[in-house]
């Protein structure tokens, strides 16, 4: 089996399919993040980055952008369905942006290529974490800064405890994550990602607590939300092989449970993320 096998197949597979096809709420519901993500340290004189785990490339065409004329953003991604997206939106601009099909923990790129690796939510599915970064760091040329976003705890993250405690009602728990299995809450522990960077290279480490707040859409109903919430949390993974009549009494439990968080036109739902920083 090769690095990353399970995550290759889920992001090329129906999994993937599924998130292209919510590309663009994805990208309005977590921009506020990258930028608050590039406030926080912002990348000034780059002008070579290489955004992991870029999706559909919203938030490469945001570090463009930001970065300015004459940079070029680089975005790695496993996942075909969501480059296609990525490709679509960059035929669109004037920006120089370029994506690549490979998998970030293992490719070969040119030693010290890129002045900038950023990342949102994109480096926590590494089966071994130190060896990607170890990887990434020799992508980087000395100096050069290392930036990213990452969950805290599933329970510090109500956009997915909340759900989750409700649908649990209807169907039996996931399967208990095994220790440092790859996943969104991988990097919930600052320490361990502290370590990780430390024995890849990195020093100047930074890690950051930074709370947010997602706003999950207007003028739609909480039903509405509620499906789109479901669609790319882990509640959709355990809804996957059930019955019609079950996935509806988990959508009508979960929204039940959501209704102080939905003000008629949007649902709010807080989370915890961690910023980190570091230098090659």
């Amino acid at each position: 089996m090769t690095a990353n096998s399970e995550q290759i197949d889920y992001w090329n597979g129906e999994a993937g399919e599924r998130w292209a096809s919510y590309d663009d709420m994805m990208s309005r519901l977590l921009a506020p993040i990258a930028e608050l993500l590039l406030e926080h340290a912002p990348p000034e004189g780059a002008r070579a980055a290489l955004d992991v785990g870029c999706g559909g490339g919203s938030q490469s065409l945001l570090l463009a952008r930001r970065l300015g004329a004459g940079a070029k953003v680089t975005g790695v991604d496993i996942s075909g369905p969501l480059l296609e997206v990525a490709r679509q939106r960059a035929a669109d601009v004037d920006e120089q942006l370029e994506f690549l099909q490979a998998d970030a923990a293992v490719h070969d790129f040119a030693p010290a290529s890129f002045d900038l690796l950023f990342s949102r939510f994109g480096v926590m599915f590494f089966d071994d974490p130190e060896a990607a970064f170890s990887n990434l760091h020799r992508a980087l040329a000395p100096g050069a800064p290392l930036l990213f976003a990452c969950w805290q705890s599933l329970k510090d993250n109500p956009w997915v405890w909340l759900a989750l405690q409700a649908a649990l009602q209807y169907v039996p728990p996931p399967p208990p994550p095994q220790p440092l299995e790859p996943g969104p809450f991988a990097f919930a522990d600052p320490a361990r990602v502290q370590g990780i960077l430390d024995r890849a290279g990195f020093h100047s480490i930074d890690i950051h607590p930074q709370p947010i707040t997602l706003h999950w859409g207007e003028g739609e109903t909480l039903a509405d939300q509620v499906r789109e919430l479901v669609q790319i949390g882990p509640v959709g993974r355990l809804l996957a092989d059930q019955p019609k009549e079950v996935r509806q009494q988990v959508r009508e439990s979960i929204a039940e449970a959501l209704v102080p968080y939905y003000d008629g036109k949007t649902l709010v739902l807080e989370g915890a993320t961690w910023f980190v920083s570091a230098r090659a």
